[in-house]
């Protein structure tokens, strides 16, 4: 047993909604590391926790829970909302996230705790959204279980984050869209985003939470001001997509390192002496460059990589300007989500890349939310908001 940290009683905890004076622990919370193929990364939201969770909410619920007697933050979790399109209308839709419980507190039924909280605030939306990836295996045991007083889970499909490095062999590709009738890009031409394109852009959401659900709500107007909703991003980051005058698909390159960043922190001894090597080589392995200690890996996020989900020809003309985009910028990696149910994710088995395969779903104490929602619409997942 840690002798630091005896069984706790519940009279020691207290759970409430966290404050501004609580951003260095969030963050610290947040940070904590985890290893994966040999490499010890850590999550990390400088400057600030609240800032960086301007981009995920409109209205934030972040919560602590904090042992009286070490005067210490435990654990925290998050699930605010944001208007997104649910069934083709605008409703507050939330996002569960951030879970987080310090390593020595773990096994200490902090997350009962936790789940009273969840209970007692989740209304008005009652469920959530949610996402777990597979490697988070203490995520999916707390969630999945079901043993700790947490909300039911109702598993909605799979999903995969892709950090493009490569848009893979031309020629598969090509063969590949011929087969399936969609080489045509004739009458397509692009332009960086302006003032006067945002009614279009506004319209072209709305279009598409005709065939696509969980969008979420976006005006663009926003963009243009510098909302904090699209801190990173502006107007000219967007690429547009038209066939005459019709808007057919879009995308921003987003740089999130100014509020998110995912730090390395150690490399095992062989990744440590074959780094400059492997760096060398990604030119011809197509790669992830892997950054010295210390450093934050660096990629663009897309924001609305979005067409209709048939056109096949286009999704992947985008990914290719905005990996080319990223290049130029000195990054060359991009990063989006697509949920399996999506038409354009049978193009990810000719990408390179890193893949991240997670499972999308909702929590809720009243019941499964799925019924409700329309079967013939596609997930949609915003890769830089999740």
């Amino acid at each position: 047993m840690n002798k630091t940290n005896p069984p706790l009683a519940d009279n020691t905890l207290i759970t409430r909604e966290a404050t501004l004076a609580d951003d260095q622990a969030l963050r610290d919370l947040i940070a904590v590391p985890m290893t994966t193929k040999g490499i010890q990364i850590s999550f990390q939201r400088e400057p600030s926790y609240f800032q960086a969770s301007d981009i995920v909410y409109r209205h934030k619920l972040h919560v602590v829970i904090e042992d009286t007697e070490s005067q210490k933050h435990v654990a925290c979790y998050s699930n605010g909302y944001r208007p997104c399109y649910v069934d083709r209308n605008v409703q507050n839709l939330r996002y569960a996230g951030d879970l987080r419980v310090d390593h020595n507190y773990r096994g200490k039924s902090l997350v009962k705790v936790l789940a009273k909280h969840v209970k007692q605030t989740m209304h008005e939306p009652n469920y959530s959204q949610m996402i777990i990836f597979d490697d988070n295996h203490a995520a999916r045991a707390a969630i999945q279980t079901g043993k700790t007083g947490m909300p039911d889970y109702y598993d909605e499909g799979l999903i995969e984050t892709l950090s493009l490095t490569d848009t893979g062999a031309k020629r598969k590709i090509t063969a590949f869209l011929k087969q399936a009738n969609q080489s045509d890009l004739q009458n397509m031409h692009t332009c960086v985003a302006e003032a006067e394109h945002i009614a279009a852009m506004n319209q072209f959401i709305a279009d598409m939470a005709e065939i696509y659900n969980f969008i979420p709500a976006y005006n663009f107007e926003e963009l243009a001001q510098e909302h904090q909703y699209f801190s990173g991003i502006k107007l000219s980051d967007f690429s547009l997509y038209f066939k005459g005058e019709k808007l057919v698909g879009m995308f921003g390159l987003w740089d999130q390192h100014s509020i998110k960043q995912t730090k390395i922190l150690h490399y095992s001894s062989v990744i440590g002496i074959f780094r400059p090597v492997y760096n060398l080589l990604t030119p011809l392995t197509k790669g992830m460059r892997l950054p010295k200690l210390g450093d934050s890996i660096k990629y663009h996020v897309l924001h609305t990589l979005m067409c209709h989900p048939q056109d096949l020809a286009l999704h992947h003309k985008m990914l290719e300007d905005a990996y080319n985009k990223s290049k130029q910028q000195g990054v060359g990696v991009v990063s989006f989500t697509l949920s399996h149910k999506d038409p354009r994710y049978q193009l990810n088995q000719f990408y390179k890349g890193e893949r991240l395969t997670g499972m999308h779903g909702f929590i809720s104490y009243e019941g499964d939310p799925r019924p409700h929602f329309d079967k013939n619409l596609i997930p949609y997942l915003e890769v830089g908001r999740i």
